[in-house]
This record gives C-alpha cells, structure tokens and sequence, in this order.
C-alpha cells in the first residue's frame, strides 16, 4: 500500500484543471498515484482551493486550509510576556549567592560551611546574579 501525499494548493488545482481539460479520471489516478476518493475530495472543494490559490492570505504551495484560531498571535504573545513582566515575582529573578548559602548551611546545621554551599551553587550555575558578591569567610 502506498503512503500518504499530501499535495500543495497548486498541485491540487493542476490536478482540478487537469480533470477539466477532459483528462480521464483513471489517467490521473495513474499519473499522480492517488486514489479516486482523494480526486473526488478535491473535486469537491475545488472552488475553496482555487480562492485559496488566488487569495494573497495563502501560499500555493500551503497544504492545508485551516488557519489560526487566534488572528494575531504576535499581540497575544506580547501581552503574555507583558503580563509575566508586570508581576512582581520575576521568573529568572536575581540571587544573592551569600544568602542562600547562609540560609541553606543554616537549615543544614553548624557543620557546614556557608563557603561551600555558595561554591556548590556558583560552580553548579545555580546563580542569576547582576553582580556577584566574593565573600571570604
């Protein structure tokens, strides 16, 4: 069995044109190796192909007819990452290495070392830090 094609506009509408133009059916179902259901299916919708050829809001070479729900994606995204911006919990928000290491060697006991945690996170990448803070402890 043959796998699926999936033809572009303009292929689809040669193909319509072809039919038209007094081609037999049976002669294209060879040609293009397609089955007579997918010719009827293009038959069928050939006026929405040939306005979706002809309109400047699709490519010929587009396969499909369906479009985007939303109309103008570029102003959604925007307003999201607007919206992400105008919280006051900042998803990528700066560290301040010194004080997660004294909080984190805190909550481990006295044997740890705040110098070591700190390490652990900068050596880790664990720190979005504008301007790293050196300790010598």
């Amino acid at each position: 069995m043959a796998s699926r094609m999936q033809l572009c506009f303009q292929d689809k509408l040669n193909i319509i044109k072809e039919i038209d133009d007094e081609m037999k059916q049976i002669e294209a179902f060879k040609k293009y190796g397609l089955s007579q259901s997918t010719f009827a299916s293009f038959l069928k919708k050939g006026n929405q192909i040939e306005e979706a050829v002809n309109s400047s809001e699709f490519n010929p070479q587009r396969k499909r007819l369906k479009v985007a729900t939303i109309e103008n994606i570029d102003s959604a995204v925007d307003s999201k990452l607007i919206n992400i911006e105008n919280k006051e919990e900042e998803p990528f928000k700066a560290v301040n290495v010194k004080e997660v290491g004294e909080n984190v060697a805190g909550s481990w006991g006295e044997d740890t070392k705040k110098k070591t945690i700190r390490n652990c996170c900068e050596k880790g990448d664990l720190c979005f830090m504008e301007i790293k803070q050196t300790d010598n402890d």
